[in-house]
């Protein structure tokens, strides 16, 4: 009876451990095979990584190398402006020699000068406004480097042959203009390497975005992985306690069946014993029916 009960123990027992065998290698092959993914899905990852940290290292310097022209041009742009200002203030010492040289040189050419100064025609009404602002320059000029002028008034600069020299400063018109077109040249460099230097931050802020969205995606990815392959640990180690489980109950329950030798073999010389008595009882029914 006990035998009988284990083996129906057994029968009961091992659709389910062939059961957890194959949902355990079943478990091991997926996890084998997250393993695998998650190794390809770090080398992929790498990669991008690697190729993201390269660009953010070129973009760098391209700014770098952005800022160092930038500072540049800056310095170019200065140096000639210096350099403009000191043609301006050269051409001024160039001028003002020749108004020495021709300094009135007696009494009396100042007094028809100033005998003369009431008769001006319109078109002499151009030269008195150059005169004037040449007498201003003059004296700037002579307040700051400290000229020395034997002259107690400005009023010898209206002989002829002063009207001539201010004609002289009709020459320095050309090179007005051409200052100012250099300065609209300057100012439109300037424009344009401001407007590109925008562009080229714009631009580095929308790649710095880019990248930045990528690795957010990279990582919530990769933190979906590892959940997964956590999930699928616990569930193999279940699945572990539950076999070793079965197996304790299945040998738990073999050794609780399993017959002494001593009852095996009282029970097989009785078993002979009925056979012999069967064998005789059937050779004393044999001779009375004959």
């Amino acid at each position: 009876m006990n035998l009988q009960t284990m083996v129906d123990t057994l029968q009961e027992v091992s659709p389910a451990a062939q059961e957890a065998e194959a949902i355990q290698e079943e478990m091991n092959e997926k996890i084998e095979r997250l393993k695998a993914e998650l190794v390809v899905f770090k080398g992929l990852m790498s990669d991008p990584m690697t190729d993201l940290d390269t660009k953010i290292q070129e973009k760098a310097m391209k700014v770098d190398m952005d800022i160092c022209r930038r500072i540049d041009i800056t310095a170019k742009l200065c140096d000639v402006a210096q350099q403009r200002n000191s043609e301006d203030v050269s051409k001024i010492f160039q001028v003002v020699p020749k108004k020495k040289e021709r300094k009135v040189t007696s009494d009396d050419d100042i007094s028809e000068q100033d005998g003369e100064v009431n008769r001006f025609s319109d078109d002499e009404v151009g030269s008195m406004n150059i005169t004037d602002e040449m007498k201003r320059m003059f004296n700037q000029l002579r307040e700051t480097f400290d000229f020395d002028d034997d002259c107690d008034s400005l009023t010898w600069e209206e002989n002829e042959d002063t009207l001539l020299l201010w004609e002289d400063f009709t020459n320095c018109n050309p090179s007005i203009d051409l200052q100012g077109e250099q300065e609209e040249n300057l100012g439109n460099l300037i424009h344009e390497t401001e407007s590109f230097f925008k562009t080229r931050d714009k631009e580095y802020q929308e790649t710095i975005g880019q990248i930045e969205l990528e690795l957010a995606t990279a990582k919530s990815d990769m933190n979906r992985h590892l959940h997964e392959y956590m999930e699928m640990c616990s569930m193999k180690r279940g699945l572990d306690v539950q076999m070793e489980t079965c197996r304790r109950l299945i040998k738990g329950s073999a050794d609780r069946n399993s017959p002494s030798p001593s009852s095996v073999a009282s029970s097989d010389s009785g078993s002979t014993d009925e056979i012999q008595d069967e064998l005789e009882r059937e050779g004393d029914v044999e001779p009375m029916v004959s």
